[in-house]
């Protein structure tokens, strides 16, 4: 294998100016108060107290794996296999650190603490140094904004838990608190002269110089193979290992070929195909859930030696299930034309999917989509219900998700039901309904209503810098160039453009100051002010920017909140398809 260990601190790591990614296969972030309750005690237990001073003394935080070096490689982006809960948590309390600082008048402090949660690429443009899908937006807004100017709330598991535990580091870092934890090891009289600063900057350097051994590769099948070995010890089996071990139970047949090994190695290849790789769990769960029942995690193995029969012919059916369903997963989760012959026919429903996965982040929805893609293969369904189907799901997705921030936990049980009970149609009438009832009315109940959606829509903005709503920003403003232009493919030369400026103020980046235009146009227009902006415009061929200059000889910044108001009205009821009130 060719894998490279150092050791190195977690200086070295967030500060190696790296983006460090945790791709959306890996478990989420997961650690209960025990376990960042230990972490904590370990870090202020290791402080030493001498002559009056405090100071860091050496710890080590065991192996972390990754894809990529940030030693010696020159890659911009790292992908970490193993070290996930650990860095993550490492940022929350720098987070919390940050913020304690910044309550003491310490500016500088806490603006050098914050350098460890972001960073700057050569442009100066701000990157974040740890980077995940699955807690995205939360922990950006939560944890890596110092500003802290948006407070999103909590809306899933892993959310709630990175809230407990910047909560719990916030309470911990008070004075009271530092000072009870040091007078447990080195008394009162030790610790009552220390200052809160120095028990807090030596907390600081106590992580801060943190060791670990650092595995890195460049190969994934690798990374995945020391993943394994690393973890193999005391590690209890998960209902994936039990179901396997079920399988090849029953189906024991090696010659000419061993199916079951075969099938099981083919499935993995499957699942790590795409750019965007999948976890086998995570499949095994979604594809269970859309066939046949709804279960948790921990009773997919009771409920799969309950309903699959334990016989060959079953077990084997049950194996090529798994191989057909993992290819039309992989499709959701990684759409390309090129999966359906780039017929142009299906150009919107690579959009579609690429906005559900990438632009939306919505997991659950795979659920359903894996259903009506598996019975639009079987010819239970036709095109046009496909599409009305999909859809649907887009525009639901983006106003419950992505406008409102709704919990998307609570739609996995109609996802799931749905799923099942049209695999089960045997006609396209039986299906037709069954997207109604199942699907369709089930949704239209949690739909948000005009004033709900209106009034986050007007708050949508878009800016150079990273921001958290500039994806679904464009999008929304990609769905309205397709609306006024009558088309359904988003253009591939357009990009957002400020009408007013966008050093002219915050205002200037609210949607009702957004347009799309050509590219080109869009660099010659630049800082521009609206009366030599309006000879520009007059150059593309997009019908919206000609009907906006025909409306507008003016444009001035009192104009923006009545065009975002005019702009969600049309986007409830021409694009979503819903009445207005």
């Amino acid at each position: 294998m060719n894998i490279k260990p150092y050791d190195k601190t977690i200086r070295d790591i967030l500060g190696s100016k790296r983006q460090f990614f945790i791709p959306r296969f890996q478990r989420e972030y997961s650690w209960e108060k025990k376990n960042y309750q230990e972490f904590f005690e370990d870090m202020m237990g290791n402080l030493v107290i001498d002559g009056g001073k405090i100071a860091s003394s050496q710890y080590f935080l065991g192996t972390m794996l990754f894809i990529g070096n940030f030693t010696e490689g020159t890659e911009q982006v790292i992908h970490v296999v193993d070290g996930q809960q650990r860095l993550t948590t490492v940022t929350i309390l720098f987070s919390a650190l940050s913020d304690r600082f910044r309550e003491l008048g310490e500016e500088t402090l806490s603006r050098q603490m914050f350098n460890y949660i972001m960073t700057q690429d050569d442009d100066g443009k701000e990157v974040r140094i740890l980077k995940s899908k699955t807690n995205y937006p939360f922990f950006a807004y939560f944890i890596q904004d110092k500003e802290k100017s948006v407070q999103p709330e909590a809306a899933t598991e892993e959310e709630n838990c990175i809230k407990e535990t910047y909560d719990y580091f916030s309470t911990q870092l008070k004075t009271e608190k530092l000072k009870s934890m040091l007078k447990r090891k080195h008394g009162s009289d030790v610790v009552n002269v220390l200052s809160e600063i120095d028990i807090l900057k030596a907390l600081r350097d106590q992580v801060l110089n943190s060791t670990f051994v650092s595995i890195s590769t460049t190969d994934r099948d690798q990374a995945n193979k020391i993943f394994e070995i690393l973890n193999a010890k005391g590690k209890r089996l998960a209902h994936i290992d039990l179901i396997k071990n079920k399988l090849f139970e029953i189906l024991k047949k090696e010659e000419p070929a061993d199916f079951a090994e075969e099938s099981w190695k083919q499935l993995k290849e499957i699942l790590n195909s795409g750019k965007e790789t999948v976890g086998l769990a995570t499949f095994y769960r979604h594809f269970w859930i859309s066939k046949y029942k709804k279960s948790s995690s921990n009773r997919l193995y009771d409920d799969f030696n309950t309903v699959i029969p334990k016989n060959e012919p079953a077990y084997v059916q049950f194996l090529n299930d798994l191989l057909s369903n993992a290819k039309i997963y992989m499709q959701i989760v990684n759409p390309k034309r090129e999966d359906y012959g780039n017929r142009k026919e299906y150009y919107w429903l690579v959009q579609s999917l690429n906005a559900l996965n990438n632009y939306f982040n919505v997991v659950q929805v795979r659920v359903a989509l894996l259903a009506l893609l598996d019975v639009k293969q079987r010819e239970i369904i036709d095109l046009p219900m496909l599409k009305s189907s999909i859809l649907y799901l887009e525009n639901f997705h983006f106003a419950y998700n992505a406008v409102l921030s709704s919990r998307a936990n609570r739609l996995e049980k109609i996802y799931s039901s749905f799923a099942i009970a049209i695999r089960k149609c045997q006609s396209k009438n039986d299906a037709k309904t069954t997207i109604k009832t199942k699907l369709f009315e089930p949704l239209d109940a949690l739909f948000p209503t005009q004033q709900e959606f209106c009034q986050k829509f007007i708050e949508l903005t878009f800016s150079k810098k990273d921001n958290f709503t500039n994806v679904k920003t464009k999008y929304a403003i990609n769905k309205l160039y397709c609306h006024f232009s009558q088309k359904e493919i988003f253009p591939d030369d357009g990009s957002v453009e400020h009408i007013l400026s966008e050093e002219s103020g915050d205002s200037s980046l609210n949607i009702g100051n957004l347009i799309l235009l050509e590219v080109p146009l869009n660099k010659e227009a630049d800082n521009e002010p609206y009366c030599n902006k309006i000879k520009i415009y007059r150059k593309s061929v997009y019908p919206w920017v000609s009907d906006f200059i025909d409306a507008h000889d003016e444009w001035d910044e009192s104009m923006i909140l009545g065009r975002a108001k005019k702009l969600s009205d049309i986007y409830y009821e021409k694009i979503l398809g819903k009445k207005i009130v």
